[in-house]
């Protein structure tokens, strides 16, 4: 037997640990219990969602740059040609009614003032104010708090997103996975199969040999490849034992601890492949470019670049802010200033002329190219979801071929097989022979196991290609 063959067996393997309710019963594992684990328990999976926990803060703390401010102080002037007492208090709301505040506020002014400073007298209960401040260009269609605001909001959809590509893409590893192990489980059987037939054999050989029907080296022969058999046998066990570890990442018991998958919980076999091919069409492009979490992905960020743009945009604007307050003073005149009491209307307004823009034509320039390089890896987005969803398709149909022509060379060498020991038995045959068709027939049903793993490998990357 080629050690390319014998090398076959060793490609994936079973260690065995704890195992939870589903897999304590020596009952098959199912891709179902596989999945579930995944969702339950998988570490990586659990961290990913919590990109949506991070998110969420930051769209906490965006709306935060609309919480209400408060500000307080108090003077005091003991010593002094102007001796006075005052004091100040401000409530201030910012809105998202086109960059808009409110405020509301109290002072209190007793004492000595000059008179440049009259202002800052008040009556006895000091004055109550209230207004209104509005950007009219700068700051008025976006600023800083509703861009940084609007890109939280999509920074949570792009989290939920994430989550959803990273789940799509560890439930294909885990079906992949699953599919291997079930994989080195049929290589095993193989193995073991080629070592039953030259140990069940092993005592007729001796029978033979010892009435003189056979010559002696027909038996060495046979105790060669009982040896050589055997050693297929513990690398095909290494095989079984390597995918139940890896395929142990994503099986976990209810303490979300990783367990090996018994031996006994093997599937009997593959399910039966479907007869035809799924067909290829535009349906197929079309939803796996509305479900992929990539590409939409990429559009959500793009949105949140167009944002950072826009106001980058608006800063190198014209500064005008028109301000509307009105006061009260409250109580009693003191030290003869009635004229107070009467209330006082004042409309201002503010102008800010930016003379160099650098800062803001850099971010400008930064968001400008952001959103290109968003562009390019968006269309590449979308020739990847078509070349992948093409590739899933083209493995589908090979792997479905290749199991069609494994199956009817399988029949075919278990009938030469058949015959030619039919032919040692009535002596017109040798074991070498034999021998040489029993490995022809093990290395036909290894690649019909190889066709079958490739085939529910290609069904998990088409599901993972349409973003399911």
């Amino acid at each position: 037997m080629s050690e390319g063959w014998i090398a076959r067996f060793a490609c994936v393997g079973a260690f065995t640990l704890a195992a939870p309710a589903f897999a304590e019963d020596s009952t098959a594992l199912s891709l179902h219990d596989v999945l579930s684990s995944v969702e339950r328990s998988y570490p990586l999976l659990r961290a990913a969602e919590l990109d949506r926990a991070i998110a969420a803060s930051d769209v906490l703390s965006a709306e935060g740059g609309f919480d209400i401010s408060w500000k307080t102080r108090g003077t005091v002037t003991p010593v002094g040609y102007y001796e006075s007492l005052r004091a100040e208090s401000m409530l201030e709301k910012p809105t998202a009614l086109w960059g808009a505040s409110a405020f509301a506020g109290w002072k209190y002014g007793t004492g000595d003032f000059a008179v440049y400073d009259g202002r800052l007298q008040t009556l006895e209960y000091g004055e109550v104010r209230a207004g209104l401040n509005v950007p009219l260009w700068r700051n008025g269609p976006i600023d800083r708090r509703r861009a940084t605001l609007s890109r939280a909001e999509l920074g949570s959809d792009v989290a939920s997103l994430s989550v959803a590509q990273q789940r799509i893409e560890y439930r294909r590893s885990a079906t992949v996975r699953f599919w291997a192990w079930v994989a080195a489980g049929k290589r095993l059987a193989i193995a073991n199969e080629l070592l039953s037939n030259v140990t069940a054999r092993d005592a007729a050989l001796g029978a033979r040999v010892a009435h003189g029907d056979l010559p002696a080296i027909e038996r060495t022969d046979n105790a060669r490849a009982i040896e050589q058999r055997k050693s297929q046998v513990a690398l095909a066990s290494r095989g079984l034992e390597q995918a139940a570890i890896e395929l142990s990442l994503f099986l976990r018991d209810t303490s979300g601890k990783p367990f090996s998958p018994k031996e006994s919980t093997l599937p009997k076999s593959f399910p039966e492949p479907s007869a035809d091919a799924p067909t290829i069409g535009a349906a197929d492009f079309s939803i796996a470019a509305a479900q992929r979490p990539d590409a939409r992905r990429l559009q959500l960020q793009l949105r949140q670049t167009q944002i950072e743009f826009d106001w980058a945009k608006n800063q190198r604007a014209l500064g005008i802010d028109v301000q509307l307050a009105g006061s009260q003073d409250i109580g009693r005149a003191i030290n003869s200033r009635p004229d107070l009491s009467k209330p006082v209307f004042e409309a201002s307004l503010l102008l800010d002329i930016p003379i160099q823009t650098r800062l803001m034509q850099g971010r400008i320039d930064a968001a400008s190219a952001m959103a290109r390089k968003l562009d390019f890896q968006q269309r590449f987005a979308q020739d990847r979801i078509q070349a992948d969803v093409r590739d899933a398709h083209s493995a589908i149909r090979a792997s479905l071929t290749r199991i069609e022509a494994a199956r009817g060379e399988v029949k075919f060498a278990k009938e030469l097989e058949s015959a030619e020991r039919t032919r040692f038995e009535q002596g017109d045959s040798q074991l070498l022979l034999v021998n040489i068709r029993e490995q022809q027939t093990a290395e036909a049903e290894l690649r019909e196991v190889d066709a079958m793993l490739d085939y529910f490998r290609a069904l998990a990357d088409l599901k993972a290609a349409r973003g399911e």
